[in-house]
């Protein structure tokens, strides 16, 4: 229209003349095919990397990668133990609001390697949130597995121009790439599973089993139904009694309740049954549970010692560097002495919570026997 010219390398086209359009109408299209087979290659060398396990990615927090390539435990022994025991805890509990609870009440933190920054490599301690807790105990890496593919792109759900939407996780038939034992483990592969297994089955949805939840009912969420083979739910009468329906057919159907049975009958005669299985073993669960007990604080005492023992090496490296300054420059021995003062102030109030959080071992050992 305004008779502007086109410049490349090979020359200048006017777009108002037809062969120099179509020239470029022909290079265009050439250029978006080369683009499309170069984007291919470099998928598929990605795809042939990760295939051999040689495709790097960022570790989680419990792992580094050597200067040789080599996938390492995080030598910090700390970190090591906090990772296991929140596997332990997942086995114990069976939910993750329980585990992050039992976290935080016990004051138990991430040691997280910095990835990025003047920092990089660094450890660094945060406090434990849900979706870090997710993410450990759904990574197969901690099962010893490479895995590529978790995260895949479905196009129904991109966003045109922003090419890092629309990423779904697919299940583990779906990966990429799946290879075991390539890497230590903190658990085994069957323990990873059952951990997957367990978040699934603690969703709030009708064929799963569902987590615990508030309320007097023993059995909510174990009940099927014996006439249509549906979940039986739970339903309170102002907010004490309550009663196990199967109410599937008129939620869904619109049909008839298929039945429903008193709660509270119904929970005293399934304790007194299990009560009556476990009364031959009874002294042994007792000195069973005396002994996990513990044990359980006894792991809880070895966390804090090394957080002590972290913090009394800062504040005598702190120390050092105030006793090694020149004592003639002062602008530099007042900021080392506020140092040592703050590592000092840390250490004497970690103290302070390890005694109100823990109990002392003689009181701990008297409780759990009685």
């Amino acid at each position: 229209m305004f008779k502007t010219l086109i410049a490349d390398l090979d020359g200048v086209y006017d777009a108002s003349n037809y062969n120099d359009r179509l020239l470029l109408g022909l290079k265009g299209t050439m250029s978006e095919a080369e683009l499309h087979m170069i984007k291919q290659r470099m998928v598929q060398g990605k795809l042939n990397k990760a295939q051999r396990g040689e495709l790097n990615f960022l570790l989680p927090t419990g792992y580094i990668r050597r200067p040789s390539g080599e996938v390492v435990f995080d030598p910090d022994e700390q970190v090591q133990q906090v990772i296991r025991l929140i596997f332990r805890k997942f086995e114990e509990l069976g939910t993750l609001n329980a585990v992050l609870r039992y976290l935080v009440k016990n004051d138990i933190q991430f040691g997280i390697r910095v990835a990025t920054g003047l920092n990089k490599g660094d450890l660094e301690w945060h406090r434990p949130n849900r979706m870090t807790l997710q993410n450990l105990l759904k990574n197969p890496l901690y099962a010893g597995a490479y895995a590529y593919g978790r995260r895949q792109i479905d196009p129904r759900r991109q966003q045109a121009g922003r090419p890092s939407t629309g990423r779904v996780v697919v299940e583990p038939d779906n990966w990429h790439v799946l290879l075991p034992d390539c890497y230590p483990a903190y658990i085994s592969w069957e323990q990873y599973q059952w951990n997957l297994a367990r978040l699934k089955s603690n969703q709030a949805r009708a064929e799963e089993l569902g987590a615990v939840r508030y309320g007097s009912a023993i059995l909510s969420g174990l009940l099927i139904c014996g006439k249509c083979g549906c979940r039986m739910v739970v339903q309170y009468a102002q907010g004490q009694h309550h009663r196990y329906v199967c109410c599937r057919q008129a939620v869904d159907y619109g049909g008839e309740k298929c039945q429903q049975l008193a709660g509270a009958t119904l929970d005293k005669f399934v304790s007194q049954q299990v009560l009556q299985a476990l009364e031959p073993a009874a002294l042994e669960l007792s000195l069973e549970a005396a002994s996990h007990l513990e044990q359980e604080r006894y792991q809880l005492d070895q966390l804090w010692q090394k957080r002590l023992e972290r913090v009394a090496f800062e504040a005598e490296r702190a120390g050092r560097h105030y006793r090694l300054v020149e004592p003639e420059n002062r602008l530099v021995a007042r900021q080392l002495a506020l140092e040592w003062e703050e590592k000092l102030a840390l250490q004497q109030s970690l103290r302070e919570d390890k005694s109100a959080i823990l109990p002392s071992a003689t009181s701990f050992a008297l409780k759990s026997r009685a």
